[in-house]
């Protein structure tokens, strides 16, 4: 199984619920409508808040919740295209923060995130995204504790 973008279904509330994620900027309960989520490898990315624009100062926030580690990711995107001919993403992850734990496994952790933001295609639909471009990863920074 791989990444799928999706609105999250009532079933699955209880799930997200459980993370306890939080809005970054006013520290209340998130309550996203959509993820991009890999059941099979027990991952989910979620939309945090932010802005994102390429060139702009404020990122996109993410966090990745993978085998129940948090890893927060600060993204820009781009695409160029339409809908009907088709969209080119342009991501740049500029911060990645993860728990050390995962420092073994700092390769997988990378592959995982990009994947994520593949799937994550363009306003929740990935049908129209012809390519994926990753201009800039950052190497994640990881936390000794809570993350």
């Amino acid at each position: 199984m791989a990444f799928i973008s999706e609105r999250i279904a009532e079933a699955d509330r209880e799930q997200l619920h459980s993370l306890q994620l939080k809005d970054p900027f006013t520290n209340q309960p998130l309550q996203p409508r959509r993820w991009t989520i890999d059941r099979e490898r027990n991952a989910i990315l979620v939309g945090l808040g932010g802005q994102g624009i390429y060139g702009g100062e404020t990122p996109l926030l993410y966090v990745l919740v993978w085998n129940h580690h948090f890893i927060y990711l600060d993204t820009f995107k781009a695409g160029e295209g339409n809908l009907s001919t088709g969209i080119e993403m342009f991501w740049k992850v500029t911060k990645i923060e993860a728990p050390g734990e995962l420092h073994r496994n700092h390769e997988e952790l990378v592959d995982v995130i990009r994947e994520a933001l593949d799937a994550e295609g363009y306003a929740g639909r990935r049908d129209c995204v012809t390519k994926v471009n990753f201009e800039y990863i950052a190497e994640p920074v990881f936390i000794i504790g809570e993350v």
